[in-house]
């Protein structure tokens, strides 16, 4: 059989039920994303009451959490290209999902800017990872409407907390803050449990030397789509370059 890159297998797989569930994983953790980013927006007035704050030192709360996210993004995006974006997607999620909630039960303001700073770094190491694997499982022609829909969640995300925090501010009055916290780290500690039904990218597992592993997840999308498995005679892509 005649050798073919990853890309050109993907392309004989096809893009059908694998692909939809590797979109709805990946797009709630990018909803839950969206909702720690915004949620400060929304959780600042209960939160400069309740530690006696003036309302543009509240919302250093989200400077924190973006200091994170560079740091995050920086670091996991290089991580993922020497230990597997498998590994990173769930440290990364389980590290937003953790401190996300720990920020719910924060005793003092400070302790609040310490947890959103981590919160942040598991945020701005989801972003990249998730983006660079959902390509790396897609067909090169179907990559840029597959990834449009993936960016669509962050809108969904956007709903989401507004409604949270509509919900909590009728709810909790001062305590406001701490349940839209906790309701913004939910989807990211779902999103932990999905991820670990996913595999490796076979793009990495390629580019590591692992040409058996890349073709078990090959023949693993395969299956899953209902499309012929094949032994992959699999050759390198000499042009391609890591997206992190």
């Amino acid at each position: 059989m005649p050798a073919v890159t990853i890309d050109q297998a993907l392309s004989r797989i096809g893009t059908r039920p694998f692909h939809y569930r590797l979109l709805a994983i990946f797009g709630l953790v990018w909803a839950a994303d969206a909702m720690q980013v915004l949620a400060i927006g929304f959780a600042a007035p209960s939160l400069a009451t309740h530690f006696g704050l003036s309302l543009p030192e509240a919302v250093q709360a989200g400077t924190a959490l973006f200091l994170g996210m560079l740091a995050g993004a920086w670091g996991f995006g290089r991580l993922a290209d020497r230990i597997g974006r498998r590994r990173v997607l769930i440290v990364t999620v389980s590290i937003d999902a953790v401190f996300g909630l720990a920020s719910a039960f924060s005793t003092s303001f400070e302790m609040l800017l310490f947890l959103r700073l981590l919160t942040g770094i598991g945020v701005g190491g989801t972003l990249p990872v998730d983006y660079a694997m959902m390509a790396e499982f897609l067909p090169p022609r179907h990559r840029g409407r597959w990834l449009v829909a993936l960016e669509g969640f962050w809108a969904i995300g956007t709903i989401l907390v507004a409604l949270a925090a509509w919900g909590a501010s009728l709810w909790a009055g001062e305590q406001a803050w701490r349940w839209l916290f906790v309701l913004t780290a939910l989807p990211a500690a779902v999103g932990f449990w999905l991820r670990l039904w996913l595999p490796e990218s076979p793009h990495y597992l390629m580019h590591r030397g692992q040409p058996e592993q890349a073709r078990l997840v090959l023949d693993r999308i395969a299956r899953s789509n209902g499309a012929e498995t094949v032994q992959w005679n699999l050759a390198a892509s000499p042009q391609r370059r890591s997206r992190m």
